[in-house]
């Protein structure tokens, strides 16, 4: 009686799931995704840490549609300041301006900014608070990184419907 009841619930839970009614958003023709169709060029001079970041971020493609610009701006501020003057703690915000540009044409088809955040906190070694300083541009960076390409792949996504 009970294993009859377990081929029951489990032939009804699968009629239940395989006709929810999902389908997906969006379609890309000819096998492509879609994404990533586009190539990053950093327009001014950034740390090293910052063109890593972006590094990792391309992915090479032969004549891709878009091109996107990035200026990147890299910021420190003291966040807590200690009463003999020195820096307790840190905060790191990189900004990116970007341009997405048609390859094709040279036209613009958007732009915007995008920045990501990090801190930390200042210790008694040099080479340790630079270390630190380091890794914290670089998840800032990551974090400007993943906004921005969410608005770029949402610009290019409108675009194209138009």
């Amino acid at each position: 009686m009970g294993k009859g009841i377990s081929i029951v619930f489990v032939v009804t839970a699968f009629l239940l799931l395989n006709s929810c009614g999902f389908q997906p958003m969006y379609k890309f023709a000819d096998g492509d995704l879609g994404v990533r169709n586009y190539t990053f060029k950093i327009v001014n001079q950034v740390s090293r840490e910052i063109q890593d970041e972006v590094s990792k971020s391309v992915y090479s493609k032969d004549n891709p549609p878009y091109e996107v610009l990035l200026n990147v701006q890299e910021e420190q501020t003291p966040l807590i300041i200690n009463t003999n003057g020195t820096v307790a703690k840190y905060r790191i915000e990189v900004s990116i301006k970007f341009e997405i540009i048609q390859t094709d044409n040279g036209s613009m088809i958007s732009s915007g900014i995008s920045r990501g955040f990090a801190q930390y906190d200042v210790g008694e070694s040099e080479f340790n608070n630079e270390d630190i300083k380091k890794r914290m541009t670089q998840n800032a960076t990551k974090n400007a990184l993943q906004i921005m390409t969410s608005k770029v792949e949402s610009s290019i996504a409108e675009s194209n419907a138009d």
